[in-house]
């Protein structure tokens, strides 16, 4: 797949990313299962003391190698990739084949870091990712977790945009989550993306048929991934231009501007802090005249 970039951009990057510690992360890894068993002591969190560059590139080889175990992932992000289906899986809160089958497409890959962003505790990584013939963005966040940190977001898709961080300290974290939803809007996979919708906004734009909310789902996400595409349309890029924090600074908003053919077109994308797992999630996406 095609890589899509602002390659205005890449050169003040690649400076940052020369300044910054191990461009290459990525070592090809033997074929792994995808998930390591959690009594798998071959993998370990990177070793207290270690930087957050460190870390990341640890966490991605062990991705990579097909060594990663549930425990370096954190909740929210275990929920979000592989939802639980059965009344076991509900109990852990999440579906571990389904999360083995999504880390199984990051076999072998290698990782080139670009940019590195601080969102409180956490540190956000994006980059470059190869695996097999393909050459694609990825975007990883990391997390303190006792001595190491912890995989709390990572995605793959053919688009990176490059956008400047905010000068308000308090809309970088929204920020990252608006940027993630567009780059997987863009060029990515739809139903993750839908991880970074809040619920109630889902269930407004695609409820569930009767049948299927009668089997407990909440929205019908087969369509919602149909809508998506076609809020896409035929853009290709996407600039954040102006940007709104609240005063409970729990909610900010956004104009985006997508960029088809030469022509670009407004949307004012809303984020709301969600309490109970930290993230920020995208709560509207409303086209402006």
């Amino acid at each position: 797949m095609r890589l899509t970039t602002d390659w205005r951009a890449v050169a003040a990057l690649a400076v940052t990313a020369l300044a910054l510690a191990g461009c290459d992360s990525g070592r090809s890894g033997g074929s792994g299962s995808g998930v390591a068993p959690a009594s798998d002591t071959s993998v370990r969190p990177a070793p207290a003391g270690a930087s957050p560059r460190e870390a990341a590139e640890s966490l991605l080889k062990a991705v990579a190698d097909g060594k990663v175990t549930p425990e370096q992932l954190t909740p929210a992000f275990r929920t979000a990739i592989a939802s639980p289906q059965t009344d076991d899986e509900r109990k852990a809160g999440y579906s571990a084949p389904r999360l083995r089958q999504w880390l199984d497409g990051f076999t072998g890959a290698r990782f080139m870091f670009l940019e590195q962003t601080r969102v409180g505790p956490a540190v956000v990584e994006r980059g470059r990712v190869e695996a097999g013939t393909g050459k694609d963005a990825f975007s990883l966040r990391i997390v303190p977790a006792g001595a190491g940190y912890q995989i709390d977001w990572l995605h793959r898709s053919t688009h990176l945009g490059l956008v400047p961080a905010p000068a308000n300290s308090d809309l970088v974290g929204p920020q990252d989550a608006v940027r993630n939803f567009l780059d997987l809007l863009l060029g990515g996979d739809p139903r993750q993306a839908q991880s970074l919708m809040t619920l109630g906004w889902k269930k407004t734009q695609a409820p569930a048929p009767p049948a299927e909310a009668r089997k407990g789902a909440e929205y019908d996400a087969g369509f919602l991934a149909q809508a998506m595409r076609a809020w896409k349309g035929d853009a290709a890029a996407y600039a954040i231009p102006r940007a709104e924090m609240n005063p409970a600074r729990d909610a900010a908003t956004f104009t985006v501007e997508l960029e088809a053919a030469g022509r670009k077109t407004p949307y004012a994308v809303q984020a709301v802090k969600d309490l109970t797992t930290g993230w920020w999630l995208i709560a509207a996406f409303d086209k402006q005249p």
